[in-house]
């Protein structure tokens, strides 16, 4: 029997003893990252969005299968805050962090269907050749999730309703709870968070994308539970990297009873460990700041700070860059890799150890 099936749906149930010690867990890990983001100046502030939002926008990119260009991103981010300077644009980045600015900025306000609709055109501007997309409306047939091959499929999702008309009750009920600001009697917003999320999943209301609006409609709560419209970590990166876990622990739970604590456990220790390695988010920030203040009147070209903001803004390179990953980020030549690496050197920003081809790069933050 699917959860959906149960005669009390949707009257979620939890054990709260069992959500307390975690929900604390989460409190502890959120608390002094948003006192430290309140006491950052505004240009700092906008660097910490940024780098949130870059992380948010590739990782749920990610978990949907895409793979997006990191530095179009970027850019997509830098023209909607308004910061640096915007080179390449990518459609679809863009139309995301579009729909996660505005769920966020607006999280106080009620969520209607008709905003809903709205962002879902914004996703999806372009129906697909190969097969027909309902955009900016519910769906209006079944939806199941299905592996293997014909005659021997497995059945891993089927979602309520096939037919417009049944998703919008089911949906009606779903934004009357989503907009009750008092926590709709839960213990934490927290908590209603991670029961928004697996609600709008298991409803499925859309052809495509819902696990992008479940994530979009997650984050948006987290703002309120917070009382800030700066994402203060990123959700979607915690998911992507425990993403085998995520699709059992939702199956598991869509074919359980109406008791979703494990489901809600889950989904807390996502957010803590998100808003932890926030904190070196933050710390890595400072570094740069500083970092930056050193070497503004350093001469550098475009591939030398390309590769420079990512050493100081992401943990890719943690072991050190070698000759060989540099050529590729900076799609150059050997001699020109080598050449800039050199001059790096020289200049006491970057040191050496190792040696011939196994020599790796490391940043000098001192």
């Amino acid at each position: 029997m699917w959860i959906w099936e149960s005669e009390h749906w949707p009257a979620f149930r939890y054990q709260t003893e069992r959500l307390l010690p975690v929900l604390e867990k989460v409190v502890r890990a959120v608390s002094p990252l948003a006192t430290l983001a309140s006491q950052l100046d505004e240009p700092k502030r906008l660097t910490l969005e940024s780098q949130i939002l870059l992380e948010e926008a590739l990782s749920t990119a990610k978990i949907e299968g895409e793979l997006l260009d990191r530095e179009s991103v970027r850019s997509s981010i830098a023209n909607r805050l308004g910061i640096g300077q915007s080179t390449r644009l990518s459609k679809s980045s863009q139309a995301f962090i579009d729909v996660l600015l505005e769920s966020i900025r607006s999280c106080q306000k009620p969520l209607t269907e008709k905003g809903l609709f709205k962002w879902h055109r914004m996703l999806f501007t372009e129906k697909p050749a190969l097969y027909d997309l309902v955009i900016g409306d519910y769906r209006d047939d079944r939806m199941q999730v299905v592996s293997g091959r014909f005659g021997k499929e497995t059945v891993h999702f089927q979602a309520p309703c096939e037919s417009r008309a049944c998703v919008q009750k089911q949906m009606a009920a779903f934004l009357d709870d989503l907009n009750r600001l008092d926590g709709s009697g839960h213990v934490s917003l927290y908590i209603k968070a991670a029961i928004a999320k697996f609600w709008f999943v298991t409803i499925h209301p859309f052809d495509d994308g819902n696990g992008r609006f479940s994530r979009i409609i997650a984050e948006r709560l987290l703002a309120q539970a917070e009382n800030t419209t700066l994402r203060l970590y990123s959700l979607s990166s915690e998911i992507d990297k425990n993403k085998d876990a995520y699709y059992k622990l939702l199956e598991k739970t869509q074919k359980g009873d109406l008791d979703i604590t494990d489901w809600i456990v889950w989904f807390l220790e996502q957010v803590a460990n998100a808003a932890q390695k926030s904190h070196r988010k933050l710390y890595k920030i400072q570094q740069a700041t500083r970092f930056w203040d050193r070497h503004r009147e350093t001469p550098l070209n475009g591939r030398q700070r390309k590769l420079l903001v990512r050493l100081l803004e992401t943990e890719d390179f943690a072991d050190g860059i070698s000759r060989k990953k540099y050529k590729g980020l900076a799609h150059t030549t050997d001699i020109t890799a080598t050449r800039d690496l050199k001059d790096l050197t020289e200049k006491r920003i970057l040191e050496a150890s190792g040696s011939g081809r196994a020599t790796k790069y490391h940043l000098r933050l001192q």
